[in-house]
């Protein structure tokens, strides 16, 4: 089991975001954009690695995990019918460590994280992120964000992608 270590800011993953950056090969944009150590609970590692990952994404996720903080643990804040136990276990593990970010897109586990006081950024704001702190540029933001709409099935509203775009094209 790793161990956490107290010093620094902490980004806890969950699942979704790492198989969207899996497929555009960019999960070097969670480090980089959030400077913050990344850590992966076992359970969502097991999520993300599961056999209906295709074998591209499984081999990035796999060499990528080698590099961040895999942790076990087992808690929950709450029983409830409409999260996962990953996703309980991940709010659990992110308020009892008061990480830093929660990088997550499930809507309602961001409302339940929101609630609690940690801060959360999704597939979209980490793209924006990059962009602001020169790491990626307006045209590869748009494209790996187009991408992952047109190729691999990340959905969005009109308005978040309009909002996106705008937010992009406005960036100096």
């Amino acid at each position: 089991m790793a161990t956490v270590k107290s010093a620094g800011k902490v980004v806890l993953c969950d699942a979704s975001p790492l198989i969207f950056l899996a497929k555009l090969n960019r999960l070097d944009l969670i480090e980089r954009s959030t400077e913050a150590r990344v850590i992966v609970l076992r359970c969502v590692v097991r999520e993300v690695l599961s056999a209906r990952a295709a074998p591209v994404e499984t081999e990035r996720l796999r060499a990528w995990l080698a590099t961040v903080e895999v942790v076990d643990y087992e808690g929950s804040l709450f029983e409830s019918q409409a999260l996962s136990l990953s996703d309980r276990t991940s709010l659990a593990w992110a308020f009892e460590h008061t990480a830093d970010w929660f990088l997550v897109d499930e809507r309602l586990l961001r409302r339940f994280a929101k609630e609690r006081g940690i801060r959360v950024i999704g597939f979209c704001g980490l793209m924006l992120r990059a962009a602001e702190q020169g790491i990626l540029t307006k045209s590869e933001v748009l494209t790996l964000l187009d991408t992952s709409i047109r190729e691999h099935g990340f959905r969005i509203s009109v308005q978040l992608y309009q909002h996106i775009r705008e937010r992009v094209v406005g960036l100096n």
